[in-house]
């Protein structure tokens, strides 16, 4: 029925369907599954409903006022079913199982992120008009081609901060592991009561200077080039060890670092030759110029 609706119909309808968190593991169910299945309640619409669909995903507020909103995108990618088992996700087992349920591949979803929250579309000019603003009782809304339009680029707007900031957590877990690695590994360094120096006193760095390092200059070796992704694969991605240029221990109190100008992204073996000699720490330049004879 669906797939012979998708054939002859050129026109892709976009759905909101709703899921009361209170009742429904709607946040579990979405991050665990990349195909779903979702009540329709609203019989009126199966004649409507086509395979190629695009869908969004409403969590509603549930008792957590404020916390509503769009929090997954997908599509329609089969025919409705009746009687399928109940899921396991139910917290509140409807008593009506007689209703069709609609099969969903979810494209990406901002479980985990900032979603598309109820109180910004009900302040936008032309949103605000959303019919689940206005009756927030239904499961299945049909969204008109304006409205769908503007969720679109909406959603593209916040699922590229989404990724862009789990890049950033994981470069800072990528940070941290580091960081704690180094400590591991030159133990030797440490005397009873105290840091002896090290590069500068190396522990002393902040995390967030080297991160916010990392994300200007990337992972290549400002001297030679070398990328430890490119090498040995997943196991050294975002790996990158950073150079201070002016040596930590020259200066004589705590100094604010921009890590824009003050902090340049090494392989390990140029940090090395970099502060061979303590007495004269090698700038990038000189090192670049000794690798070129």
């Amino acid at each position: 029925m669906l797939l012979e609706k998708s054939q002859t119909r050129k026109h892709r309808n976009t759905w909101i369907f709703q899921g009361n968190p209170d009742d429904f593991k709607i946040d579990k169910y979405i991050s665990e599954n990349n195909e779903i299945w979702w009540s329709l309640n609203q019989q009126h619409f199966l004649d409507e409903i086509s395979e190629g669909d695009v869908v969004y995903i409403w969590r509603s507020d549930g008792k957590k006022r404020g916390t509503g909103g769009i929090i997954a995108r997908g599509t329609i990618n089969g025919e409705p079913s009746l009687n399928i088992s109940p899921s396991k996700y139910w917290i509140k087992k409807p008593e009506d199982n007689e209703k069709f349920l609609i099969p969903i591949t979810i494209e990406n979803h901002l479980v985990n992120g900032h979603l598309i929250r109820r109180a910004e579309l009900k302040e936008h000019p032309k949103l605000n008009e959303l019919l689940i603003l206005r009756m927030a009782n239904n499961t299945n809304y049909l969204v008109k081609d304006e409205h769908a339009k503007i969720i679109q680029k909406l959603w593209e707007k916040y699922t590229k901060l989404h990724t862009k900031q789990m890049r950033r957590n994981d470069l800072k877990d990528t940070v941290r592991n580091d960081l704690e690695a180094d400590k591991a590994q030159f133990d030797s360094f440490y005397k009873e009561g105290e840091i002896k120096s090290y590069y500068g006193n190396r522990y002393e760095r902040k995390a967030k200077n080297r991160l916010r390092a990392i994300e200007i200059h990337g992972t290549k070796c400002a001297v030679c080039g070398f990328n430890f992704e490119e090498v040995y694969g997943e196991h050294g991605k975002d790996f990158i060890e950073v150079h201070h240029k002016n040596p930590l221990c020259a200066f004589e109190a705590a100094t604010e670092i921009d890590p824009r100008s003050d902090l340049v992204p090494v392989c390990s073996n140029c940090h090395r030759m970099l502060h061979r000699d303590r007495d004269h720490v090698l700038s990038v330049e000189e090192l670049k110029t000794m690798i070129k004879k």
